[in-house]
């Protein structure tokens, strides 16, 4: 008896072993950070900003707040934003439903986080929401007020860009 709990114990110690690093580099390997200049940025949004109803041309509907709310947002039809990896690399990034914008605020330094399909200038002011799943959860800031932007993206799909 003694040498079956010894060995179970072995057992699912080596399957421990194994399951960390995996789940680790699973949840590690999946995300990545781009980075990107303010006006870069605004420059982009300027230029490629079309207000439609989604990116097909239907109304985009939160799939769990519809179950509560109908609730309904504007998508940008951004499909692609020039910026920059870890290493400084130029790439194009083409963004999903789950690609985030932390924009940190000149004065102060707070992280303004919205999702990136939501972003559109009123103004003088970037707006987007911060949660599909609770209608009218939005964020703003001055275009003045950003001091750096940073985007957060799981599963990123990249290309590298040939820029002349």
């Amino acid at each position: 008896m003694l040498n079956k709990d010894k060995m179970l114990r072995h057992v699912i110690a080596s399957k421990i072993k194994f399951a960390i690093p995996f789940l680790l580099l699973l949840v590690n390997g999946c995300t990545a950070n781009f980075y990107v200049t303010p006006d870069d940025f605004i420059n982009q949004v300027a230029e490629n900003q079309v207000k439609s109803e989604s990116p097909t041309g239907a109304w985009v509907i939160s799939p769990i707040a519809m179950l509560f709310f109908n609730s309904r947002y504007d998508a940008n039809n951004i499909r692609k934003v020039l910026c920059k990896d870890k290493d400084g690399n130029l790439l194009y990034l083409f963004p999903d439903r789950n690609t985030q914008l932390e924009i940190t605020s000149k004065s102060t330094k707070d992280l303004v986080k919205m999702y990136f399909d939501t972003v559109f200038f009123e103004g003088t002011k970037l707006v987007g929401l911060r949660s599909r799943l609770v209608p009218g959860m939005s964020r703003e800031i001055d275009l003045k007020d950003i001091e750096a932007i940073e985007i957060y993206a799981e599963f990123p799909r990249t290309e590298k860009a040939q820029l002349k």
